[in-house]
């Protein structure tokens, strides 16, 4: 069974147990795949020379110091033991897109070639909103000074490409068509 396919199973088996602590277990799943992202940790935790009883104390370690939910810790700890940890960070993913999905909500990422107004931002998160038909639109930023101007607007994975940098790529190509 594939990594991807693994993480959807553990994040559904999760999601069921958790349903009262949705918000709360999706923070907690982001900040252990954070934790375990730290390169000595996740050299020591996916070397071979590591024996499981090993892996599975760290695993319980950290549990306790980020002070884990029980079905966190029992998560992180049941991964540790099967030589799956490294599919946490996508657990993490799949279980935040079964929370949004739960809350009706949607997550757009907004790139811009300079820093945006809070009028604009607001202005393309209700854009977002219509183009969803989902309540909740949670917005990250980002500035890449390579598009020129413009915005481009990524929601759940559908990119609306409005920079200046992909409107001069079409007059470009449209121009070497002799379309123009």
């Amino acid at each position: 069974m594939t990594g991807r396919r693994l993480a959807k199973r553990y994040a559904r088996a999760l999601f069921s147990l958790t349903r009262d602590a949705l918000v709360s277990t999706a923070e907690e799943l982001g900040r252990v795949a954070a934790v375990l992202e730290e390169p000595r940790l996740k050299l020591v935790l996916r070397s071979p020379a590591v024996d499981a009883s090993a892996r599975v104390r760290i695993a319980r370690e950290v549990a306790a110091g980020l002070r884990l939910s029980r079905d966190v810790g029992n998560l992180l700890g049941l991964l540790a033991e099967r030589d799956r940890l490294d599919i946490l960070p996508d657990v993490a993913a799949v279980y935040e897109r079964l929370v949004d999905d739960a809350l009706g909500r949607a997550r757009i990422v907004i790139r811009s070639a300079t820093s945006l107004s809070a009028a604009e931002k607001n202005d393309l998160v209700e854009l977002a909103r219509h183009l969803t038909g989902r309540r909740e639109v949670l917005a990250a930023t980002e500035v890449d000074p390579e598009l020129l101007g413009g915005v481009v607007l990524d929601i759940d994975g559908t990119m609306y490409d409005g920079s200046l940098r992909a409107q001069l790529a079409r007059l470009s190509k449209q121009m070497a068509e002799g379309l123009v």
